[in-house]
């Protein structure tokens, strides 16, 4: 059994739920190890969010400790997360300019280190998973796509009824919906010579939107609502945007866009 180590993380990725076979509903957390000599990235999964103690769910942002393992997953920044042992050390929210400033000093060199075109050339010169996997780049975003998505298959549907159900250690909760909208960045990174990607946004707030505004407005309003929230805010000229964005085990040369980092372009930092 691999070795496991303790890691102090701030998240900066909650991606929305996902149904797995052998994991039931589990969640994929993403953010940067502290603990180390400089910042380094680092995805925690499976992460079954749902069930953790009320004390142990964490937020965007905030510092966790967690002891974590190398698993079947090769790519260098996965580790396997000991659910019991995770614990909120503390929250970046102490205000507006001041916790975007202090997210981003934690961030340091980490930002906008890479491009998405450099990232994808590094894993199709590999093939293998050991070239990064995680980056956080900057952005030209030229629209937000917004589609509905379909239901979940039968599979899922039965999939999502058990997972729901209590076990031995968890107790029973709401049965896990999809999110209701598929929503894309169609962006240019800051390569040079760009020809634009088109990627899913997978946050966990995207879906969350995409269910409250559903049983709030109507339907064929909320493709505006979306565009509005992660286009016109959170891209607005008044934010230096950077995406979050990270490959999928099976394909390492599909990206998706985790999150998205939204500071107002006026934060004050010394590294930038």
């Amino acid at each position: 059994m691999a070795t496991s180590e303790r890691a102090q993380v701030m998240v900066t990725v909650k991606a929305y739920p996902q149904l797995s076979k052998k994991s039931g509903e589990v969640v994929c957390v993403a953010g940067v190890r502290l603990d180390t000599e400089g910042p380094e990235w680092i995805r925690l999964y499976p992460v079954a969010y749902r069930d953790l103690d009320e004390y142990q769910k964490f937020k965007k942002y905030d510092i966790i400790d967690v002891e974590i393992r190398r698993g079947n997953d090769a790519r260098p920044e996965s580790f396997i997360p000991a659910p019991g042992s995770i614990s909120v050390v503390r929250s970046i929210d102490s205000g507006s300019d001041q916790r975007w400033t202090e997210r981003r000093r934690q961030l340091g060199s980490l930002v906008a280190e890479t491009t998405m075109c450099r990232l994808l050339r590094q894993n199709e010169k590999s093939g293998r998973a050991v070239v990064p996997s995680l980056g956080l780049i900057k952005p030209d975003v030229l629209e937000v796509e917004v589609e509905r998505n379909g239901g979940f298959d039968a599979d899922k549907r039965a999939l999502a009824a058990i997972s729901a159900e209590a076990t031995l250690f968890t107790e029973a909760k709401q049965e896990l919906e999809p999110s209701p909208y598929i929503v894309k960045y169609r962006y240019r990174c800051a390569e040079p010579g760009c020809r634009a990607h088109t990627q899913s946004l997978i946050d966990w707030e995207v879906g969350e939107a995409g269910r409250r505004w559903s049983r709030r407005y109507p339907e064929a309003e909320i493709p505006d609502r979306i565009r509005e929230k992660f286009l016109t805010q959170l891209c607005g000229a008044d934010r230096d945007t950077h995406f979050f964005v990270g490959n999928t085990h099976q394909w390492l040369t599909t990206f998706l866009v985790l999150g998205v980092f939204w500071p107002k372009v006026d934060v004050d930092d010394p590294l930038f």
